[in-house]
C-alpha cells in the first residue's frame, strides 16, 4: 500500500507541482495561471480552482510549498499575488484539513542540486539525473521540493535522492 501523497508547490504564475507518495514517483508539471495584470481576484479565483481541484484530485497528506522571494524590483502587484498564492495555500489548508509546510528555496536547491545557488538549468539537471524529464524550471523545482520533502519527512525513502557533486544520483 503506497504511503499518503506529498504535493510540492513551486508557487508563482507559472506553477511547478509535484505529486506522489514517498514510496513512489512523482508526477509533475506546471500550471500556468492567467495573465491578468492588476485584476488580483480573477488571479486568485483561478489559483483556488485548481488547487482545490489538486486536492480533490490527489488527496494529499500534505502539502508544501516555496518560501516567496520578492526581489529588489518586485512591483506591488506581483508581490501580493506571490504572498496571497502562499496565504491562499495555508487557508485552503486549513479549511480542507491538510497539513501544510512552508520551504526555503535555497535548501531545496542545495539538497536537490547541490547548491543554495543553482540556477534553473542545474536545477533542470538535477531533474533530469533522478530520472524525470520536467518541460520547465518551475517543475524542476517542485521536483526538487518534492525529494526534498520525502528525504526529511521520510526518511527511510528519501535516501535515493542522496546527491552527488553534479546534482544527479550518487554512486
Amino acid at each position: 500500500m503506497a504511503l499518503p501523497k506529498i504535493l510540492a508547490l513551486d508557487l508563482a504564475t507559472k506553477t511547478g507541482w509535484a505529486v506522489g507518495s514517498p514510496d513512489g514517483e512523482p508526477r509533475y508539471g506546471t500550471k500556468v495561471l492567467p495573465s491578468t495584470g492588476e485584476d488580483i481576484g480573477r488571479f486568485a479565483a483561478a489559483y483556488n480552482e485548481w488547487l482545490l481541484d489538486m486536492i480533490t484530485l490527489e488527496n494529499p497528506a500534505l502539502i508544501v510549498f516555496e518560501a516567496p522571494i520578492l526581489a529588489g524590483q518586485t512591483t506591488l502587484t506581483t508581490a501580493r499575488k506571490l504572498g496571497g498564492l502562499a496565504w491562499h495555500t495555508e487557508f485552503v489548508c486549513n479549511l480542507r484539513q491538510v497539513r501544510c509546510a512552508e520551504h526555503h528555496l535555497q535548501s531545496v536547491k542545495k539538497f536537490f542540486a547541490g547548491s543554495g545557488r543553482a540556477d534553473k538549468a542545474a536545477m533542470m539537471a538535477a531533474a533530469r539525473g533522478h530520472g524525470w524529464n520536467p518541460k520547465d524550471d518551475n517543475a524542476a523545482d517542485a521536483l526538487g521540493l518534492w525529494a526534498c520533502t520525502v528525504h526529511e519527512k521520510a526518511p527511510q525513502h528519501g535516501k535515493r535522492f542522496a546527491l552527488g557533486t553534479l546534482g544527479g544520483r550518487a554512486a
